[in-house]
């Protein structure tokens, strides 16, 4: 039977032209593993040749793969973003501002936007992950149990007449939202603070976590899908992994030992969404000094 129109599901992800087979592998990894049918959205900051793009319709072929022109995009982007100056400088001067908003813009007339970073691994069958009624009026993303990893600084959140707000470690490797969700107001107050943007990689998930805050935002269990770094596990019903750039060298020798042990026939994992906790400022403190202590003294 055909599809209707909102029952499709088009998961969006971010790739470029640096370590392009590891992605295709993770998304190949995703069409391989989700039981449901979906396409393919894949924005990109302009450095992919006409040989990538080939490259990639190729390896994925039997899926319906989308790849935006990327000037073209951004000028679309910039236009539904008019009114917002910080919103557009963000999405003209950083990766992660194409990360946030075009997928958010891509399909005007679908209220859910469905997001993947391109370095999830799946291993395991899956199915439900992409259900819009667990993310109506709000959002999903990936529990970060290790630190709140933000861009603010733990004072930040006590001193001034606004002051940031956040729930408890969250990483927008995944990032599902309601659109109607977003309080618009917050996301342009916060990126136009400079005094937030401590490190400039977090801004847009220290933005996101703060709009967590407002609305009915969950996550994905950690056990589920997992951001591995040195001290993770992989569980028994863990069906994906966030391969942080950092410890992705160490865990893919890992995981390549795990394939070979794999067996066939595994059941199919269904997911479990947990509601996000709002953080002050005693528990983000903690995460900041378990962040030092990891970081800085290799002690996990």
């Amino acid at each position: 039977m055909e599809r209707q129109e909102d029952e499709k599901i088009i998961v969006q992800s971010l790739i470029g032209g640096s370590d392009l087979p590891f992605y295709v592998r993770c998304l190949k990894s995703l069409l391989a593993f989700c039981q449901e049918r979906i396409d393919l959205q894949l924005h990109t900051d302009g450095s992919l040749s006409q040989e990538d793009k080939d490259s990639i319709y190729a390896e994925l072929d039997g899926t319906l793969v989308t790849i935006p022109d990327t000037s073209q995009n951004t000028s679309r982007v910039l236009d539904c973003l008019q009114g917002r100056p910080n919103c557009q400088k963000v999405r003209k001067d950083s990766i992660w501002g194409i990360e946030f908003f075009d997928p958010i813009f891509a399909f005007p007339d679908d209220p859910i936007s469905f997001y993947l970073d391109a370095d999830i691994l799946f291993l395991h069958p899956f199915s439900g992950l992409f259900d819009r009624n667990q993310v109506k009026n709000g959002a999903i993303f990936l529990s970060d149990t290790q630190w709140d990893a933000y861009s603010f600084r733990p004072w930040h959140m006590l001193i001034g007449k606004n002051k940031p707000q956040a729930v408890r470690g969250i990483t927008t490797g995944l990032v599902f939202w309601d659109k109607a969700a977003i309080d618009w107001d917050y996301l342009e107050w916060f990126l136009g603070e400079n005094n937030l943007h401590q490190i400039p990689e977090w801004i847009i998930p220290s933005a996101q976590a703060g709009l967590a805050t407002r609305c009915e935002a969950k996550t994905i269990a950690p056990r589920q899908i997992t951001n591995l770094y040195p001290n993770a596990r992989i569980q028994e019903d863990t069906f994906g992994v966030h391969l942080l750039g950092s410890y992705r060298k160490e865990w893919m020798e890992k995981l390549e030992a795990r394939e070979k042990k794999q067996i066939e026939n595994l059941p199919t994992i269904l997911p479990s969404f947990e509601e996000c906790v709002s953080q002050n400022v005693f528990g983000y403190s903690l995460r900041q000094m378990r962040r030092w202590k990891n970081t800085r003294l290799n002690l996990w």
